[in-house]
């Protein structure tokens, strides 16, 4: 039992935490990890395979328990041959998968037309002409490429989860966290900024209300990676994650309202008596919306990228 007791402190010492730390990560309170370390108390049976997961040895270790060392090394730090053909392919597939969607979006943005959008219905001469209809052509074809790219992204992460069962190494899970994070980066970019009118084809509610909550999402997924690496013992800073988060909550704070501002101008401006007095306050208050949204767009996007380069400092220790 000594032994045991000795190991739990010698082991929490040398990975740089806390007892209090360390009964976060096993969900129990630090007097009973105090309580372990002192002997007075042995820790549960079930238990031990989560103590040798944080402390990243085997349960044999944890009672000091040597035993002779087999030709395979039980060490595999680097990927074996096997991971490095699932993360080859890993890599390839999340890559195209993401600059497909992207190229989609800038064809869509530059060469496309603003199609189901006011301006067709404003401008109907133009789009019967040959070039609205190939600028419509061009719409088409880049919202096609934005979702199938999404697509292949989306299958690839799932055929790599499944591959990866029942737990990754630490070399793949990085690689998966690498890709995804600047997957998720560039998704954000595309459905808010280059190709923002797709999330609202055929709805009332305004686009920015569907790029806040892609936003949300995205950001939720790099939380959970952050939840992930704490697991492996990598301590991420609380006072970044909560700027971020912030942050983004600012922007999106900013964005509902800016459109109530909006829209409730907009309702009024409809109501007043006065025509000139109506446009002008229909104007301003559309001008004032619009630069907020552009703003909020920003401190949106900034969210995702402030987890992300952290996510990248850490990982440099796997």
């Amino acid at each position: 039992m000594n032994s045991l007791c000795d190991n739990i402190r010698a082991l929490r010492k040398e990975r740089g935490l806390t007892q209090k730390e360390l009964a976060e990560k096993l969900a129990i309170s630090d007097k009973t990890v105090s309580r372990w370390e002192s002997g007075i108390q042995v820790p549960e049976a079930s238990l031990l395979p989560q103590l040798a997961e944080v402390f990243h040895v085997s349960i044999d270790a944890l009672y000091g328990i040597e035993r002779e060392s087999s030709p395979v090394s039980d060490a595999p730090e680097k990927p074996q041959k096997d991971d490095k053909k699932i993360i080859l392919d890993f890599k390839i597939w999340m890559i195209a998968g993401t600059l497909f969607s992207l190229l989609g979006s800038l064809l869509y943005r530059y060469f496309g037309s603003t199609a189901f959008l006011t301006p067709r219905i404003v401008d109907i001469d133009y789009y019967n002409t040959a070039k609205g209809a190939t600028a419509d052509i061009f719409a088409f074809v880049g919202i096609i490429a934005i979702f199938a790219g999404l697509l292949a992204v989306i299958i690839t992460k799932v055929r790599f989860a499944m591959l990866n069962k029942p737990q990754m190494t630490d070399a793949v899970f990085a690689v998966n966290v690498r890709y995804s994070g600047a997957a998720i980066l560039v998704y954000t970019v595309i459905l808010m900024k280059t190709a923002p009118e797709i999330l609202s084809f055929g709805f009332v509610v305004p686009r920015q209300v569907y790029g806040c909550i892609f936003a949300a999402i995205l950001t939720g997924i790099l939380v959970w990676y952050r939840r992930q690496l704490r697991k492996r013992g990598i301590i991420l800073s609380k006072p970044i994650g909560i700027t971020a988060l912030v942050i983004g909550g600012i922007g999106i704070a900013a964005t509902i309202a800016a459109l109530i501002w909006r829209d409730t101008t907009t309702v009024a401006a409809a109501f007043t008596e006065e025509v000139s007095s109506s446009a002008s306050m229909m104007t301003a208050g559309v001008s004032y919306a619009a630069v907020v949204l552009s703003v909020a767009d920003w401190l949106i996007l900034v969210m995702p990228v402030i987890l992300y380069i952290e996510l990248l400092i850490r990982l440099r220790k796997i």
